[in-house]
């Protein structure tokens, strides 16, 4: 009988209910870049060919023939790009890897359309 009536502490299970709610989105975004180690090549992959080998010869494209080949837009395109490449070929985890390439794939946009504006405001 007393099995039956015996209380169970819950105040530890409501603590942890309330905890798992309040992850931040870059706490998440961290969170899933962990959970693509096991995807390690793909990323590699997306990383040279995709940036290092598309999106950054496209970039200094867009600075040479809209921005006037602009020194400074050069040197902001090939310092973004270059960590990246480093921390491919370091092996680094994926946790840095990823925030790196999604911030420089960020800048390079940036780039092109500060090279559009330049274009149109010349």
């Amino acid at each position: 009988m007393q099995e039956a009536i015996q209380t169970h502490n819950i105040s530890a299970f409501e603590a942890n209910a309330s905890t798992t709610t309040n992850k931040s989105l870059l706490k998440k975004f961290f969170t899933w870049c962990d959970t693509q180690q096991e995807n390690q090549f793909f990323w590699l992959g997306v990383s040279i060919f995709g940036l290092i080998g598309a999106v950054a010869p496209l970039t200094l494209l867009a600075v040479y023939f809209f921005g006037d080949n602009n020194f400074t837009l050069w040197v902001i395109v090939c310092s973004v790009n270059v960590p990246v490449l480093a921390l491919n070929l370091a092996a680094q985890p994926l946790k840095i890897t990823i925030p790196t390439l999604l911030l420089s794939v960020i800048v390079d946009a940036s780039v092109i359309v500060a090279s559009f504006i330049m274009l149109i405001v010349r």
